[in-house]
């Protein structure tokens, strides 16, 4: 289980990517107005860490961007196109030995959703990454990539589902992983969305414009170390959950909360030769970290999102 979800926090935002393009697309005939196809998300995240006599702060800030270069609703069988980009932050603060205290990542997707029927799509999605410290050039070691496909159903206005097949290569090997994923509207109040078993939301809609609920999900990135640090990497890997509050400030304006807790958090570094073979899963908790904290805390997140 421990190793599944390390790979899914990976692909979670290829995943909601995919999702999100899979319920604005399915069902143009249908609509009587133009559908927000594109948006940008800004988050935050905080935890406060104690562990090994340590104690510093970790926030990631995340910018999202999606927008989409071509469309065509008016066929039989509906395709769009979108990309964008994604910037990931990593920031330490406080006491801890691991160096630098400041990594980024720039993520950039691609995915091609064609609907097959009124009922069943396809995407194919495509994601490159550069994390670093960027106290060095960029070389093509640094490129972490996903590439994937998804076939989603829905056989009704309130649930939805689909599999995605993903081929993954990072610092830690390459990877061939089947991840479902499901949206249900299980009442006029009540919906639960999920990338299976790395994400689940459960949500109750206390008006039109405010939901409450629990949440569970996983945050994992990687990011290349350099300086006196050559030849690593760090991993930082956060299973939380806790409760989660939507207000929809307008029609376009969105505002998310989350207050949980950590049920497995580790922040280590890792020499980039400790390579995992495509079949061995079961080695992924054998790798020896050079620094470990291993401790878990509070986690807050907050992020606003206008959609386009």
């Amino acid at each position: 289980m421990k190793r599944s979800l390390f790979l899914m926090g990976i692909l979670l935002p290829v995943l909601g990517y995919c999702q999100s393009v899979d319920s604005s697309s399915m069902h143009k005939k249908l609509t009587t107005t133009a559908p927000l196809l594109g948006g940008v998300t800004v988050t935050n995240i905080v935890a406060p860490v104690n562990a090994n006599g340590n104690t510093f702060t970790t926030q990631q800030p995340v910018i999202d961007v999606g927008f989409p270069v071509y469309k065509d609703f008016s066929a039989a069988h509906p395709l769009l196109i979108k990309t964008g980009i994604r910037y990931q932050g990593l920031f330490l603060s406080g006491g801890q030995n691991i160096g630098s205290t400041e990594f980024n990542s720039i993520t950039v997707p691609l995915l091609v959703n064609y609907s097959i029927s009124r009922t069943t799509s396809i995407a194919f999605v495509g994601l490159a990454t550069v994390g670093s410290d960027f106290k060095r050039s960029i070389d093509a070691e640094d490129i972490l990539y996903t590439i994937g496909a998804r076939i989603g159903f829905r056989p009704g206005k309130s649930f939805r589902y689909g599999i995605t097949l993903a081929y993954i290569s990072n610092y830690s090997g390459k990877f061939l992983l089947p991840i479902p994923d499901i949206d249900w509207t299980i009442s006029n109040r009540l919906s639960l969305t999920g990338i299976i078993p790395a994400r689940t939301s459960l949500k109750y809609k206390l008006s039109q414009i405010q939901s409450l609920g629990v949440t569970a999900s996983l945050n994992s990135s990687m990011y290349r170390l350099n300086d006196d640090a050559k030849d690593q990497y760090l991993h930082l890997q956060q299973n939380s959950a806790g409760l989660i509050y939507d207000l929809k400030l307008s029609q376009r304006w969105k505002l998310n909360l989350i207050a949980g807790h950590t049920f497995m958090q580790r922040l280590e570094t890792f020499d980039t030769d400790q390579k995992v073979p495509f079949d061995g899963f079961t080695k992924l908790n054998d790798r020896v970290a050079n620094i470990s904290y291993r401790q878990n805390s509070f986690i807050f997140q907050g992020g606003i999102s206008y959609e386009f």
